[in-house]
């Protein structure tokens, strides 16, 4: 008869991780808000400024992004990736526009571009998405970033999928986007993202901001939250970001704000609420102070 031997159990932690000292892992999450997938026949903006990244390709070329004095033409080969608050203008060749516009059809297959082509319109992929303090900070300027074989095959894949599913991106089209997003990402220079974390208590307190930001925040609640006394915390929370506790959820407020004025279909009431303002009235000035326009220019602005 066999008989087994009785056997010594490991430590549950040895299991799960053998190694005696603890790895630093930075967190990477993608949040995208939109992509899309259409044709456009004006494209005329300045100083387009805003707190996400945008991600561009065009297969048929003929509009431009600019910065700096430097222009760069959207085209089949490349991908353009352009980080928060960068603040470029952009056209389509031949426009001769005066006042800032975007004008485009919404397609359905691929027939259509060719359709669409001739009557001078170009086609547009664009995905806005963020990525989360401190990476949001990347240096402002517009990165070109060669496709590959592989990802010029995926890129079509996906633009097809915005065609046939315009408003739904599903879980494998969201897995296509996100990994089309590192690919971009990662065409940057290593270096580019050696940036400073903050201190694992402000971060997450920060993470904290972000996941409660309709809530009301007050620092007597966070400094519970990074397991510090009340003075020291707002200290530590200045001299890590350079404005107060206060001054930073306004702000985040505000982007989060704008990011629903972009990205959704929310009254003014509703945005207020979810972005943590007592009213709409504390949200029109506060909106007004740091932007410069009141919600309702700012939603008429966009169109």
């Amino acid at each position: 008869m066999y008989k087994t031997n009785k056997m010594q159990n490991l430590p549950i932690q040895q299991k799960y991780d053998p190694w005696e000292i603890k790895q630093e892992i930075v967190s990477l999450k993608i949040d995208i808000h939109c992509s899309r997938y259409w044709m456009l026949s004006e494209w005329e903006c300045e100083n387009l400024s805003l707190p996400f990244w945008r991600l561009y390709h065009s297969r048929l070329g003929g509009s431009f992004v600019r910065y700096n004095g430097i222009e760069i033409e959207l085209k089949s080969n490349v991908l353009i990736l352009i980080p928060p608050y960068t603040a470029f203008s952009s056209h389509i060749n031949s426009q001769d526009i005066k006042n800032e516009s975007i004008k485009g059809i919404k397609i359905t297959n691929e027939e259509q571009i060719d359709y669409y082509k001739k009557g001078g319109l170009v086609d547009q992929f664009f995905v806005h998405f963020n990525i989360g303090y401190p990476y949001d900070k990347m240096t402002q300027d517009i990165y070109i970033c060669e496709l590959n074989d592989f990802w010029k095959n995926e890129l079509r894949n996906i633009e097809i999928d915005r065609l046939s599913n315009p408003n739904n991106i599903h879980f494998y089209s969201s897995m296509q986007l996100n990994s089309l997003l590192l690919y971009a990402m990662q065409r940057l220079l290593p270096n580019m993202w050696d940036m400073s974390v903050p201190d694992k208590r402000i971060a997450k307190v920060m993470h904290y901001i972000d996941e409660n930001i309709g809530l009301e925040l007050l620092n007597s609640q966070l400094c519970s939250v990074a397991s510090l006394a009340t003075n020291s915390f707002a200290r530590l929370f200045k001299s890590t970001l350079q404005v107060t506790v206060q001054q930073y959820i306004k702000q985040k407020r505000i982007e989060k704000a704008i990011m629903l004025f972009h990205h959704s279909t929310l009254e003014i009431d509703e945005i207020a609420s979810e972005c943590g303002f007592y009213d709409r009235h504390h949200f029109s000035n506060v909106f007004k102070n740091q932007t410069g326009y009141s919600p309702a220019k700012y939603r008429q602005k966009i169109g």
